[in-house]
């Protein structure tokens, strides 16, 4: 795990290994607000950190158990409001019921009670917004800093181009929540797993501008007539090793259906 400081952010980069892949997932600690808490596989090494760290709220992106694995620790140990979209509460109130690798990637995830997290957030010294950012996750959200023009997305952004989807994910969706946080003045961006990127504008309007055309090209396609196979071959030919380890979770399929809505 690596720590660093940005201004007066701390950021913990956590690496997660499994057999040649290599994740990384990272939580930040701003002015008395963590935001996410890493996933329980590393939880021994996360919790050593977490002890150390003050906090005294924690602010959850979305359920997923790579974002709120040690929430169930925090909750017991810290005893410390955790915070999440309202249509993240019911998700987090049982047991994760979680996929083979996603179990072997990021641990389980432990039944824990969340508040809502309402439209704005106060600590010390800032007031954040909170903006509903679907398309990853129904709950997920992101942090606004109008004064330092920070923005911590969560995992809207991750990758510039990406070529497959989860199941859970939808394009559309996506695209309109990437569009929401363009309309907002920020330059610092904070990935949970891309780390911060200094011109986090330009590189959230860059994946909006690839997922748009590639839904142009998607439906243009669609619309002759092609099946999801043959638009798969034509703009996803090449398999990724996520496709395999995910049994098929995360495959160019799921892009194509959640933009045509057609199943085959």
């Amino acid at each position: 795990m690596q720590i660093k400081s940005f201004e007066d952010v701390l950021q913990a980069n956590i690496p997660v290994v499994l057999a040649k892949s290599e994740l990384h997932v990272s939580l930040y600690l701003i002015d008395g607000v963590l935001i996410d808490t890493g996933p329980s596989r590393e939880a021994e090494m996360v919790a050593s950190l977490l002890s150390q760290w003050e906090f005294d709220q924690v602010v959850l992106t979305h359920h997923h158990e790579d974002h709120t694995g040690l929430a169930p620790w925090i909750q017991k140990q810290k005893q410390v409001p955790l915070y999440i979209h309202e249509k993240g509460i019911n998700l987090c109130r049982k047991k994760a019921k979680l996929p083979l690798y996603r179990r072997l990637f990021w641990g389980k995830r432990l039944a824990f009670e969340p508040e809502a997290i309402s439209n704005t957030l106060q600590s010390e010294r800032y007031t954040w917004e909170v903006i509903h950012t679907p398309g990853h996750a129904i709950d997920h959200i992101a942090l606004y800093n109008r004064e330092k023009g920070w923005m911590f997305g969560g995992d809207l952004y991750v990758q510039p181009r990406p070529k497959s989807m989860f199941r859970f994910e939808d394009v559309p969706l996506l695209i309109k929540s990437l569009r929401k946080l363009l309309s907002y003045d920020f330059t610092t961006y904070f990935c949970q797993h891309a780390g911060i990127i200094l011109d986090g504008k330009k590189v959230i309007r860059q994946k909006l501008d690839y997922l748009m055309s590639t839904q142009q090209e998607i439906l243009f396609m669609h619309n002759e007539g092609k099946s999801t196979k043959q638009i798969q071959q034509e703009l996803f030919p090449k398999k990724h090793m996520m496709n395999y380890y995910s049994f098929g979770e995360s495959s160019p399929r799921h892009f194509i259906h959640s933009i045509t809505h057609v199943i085959e």
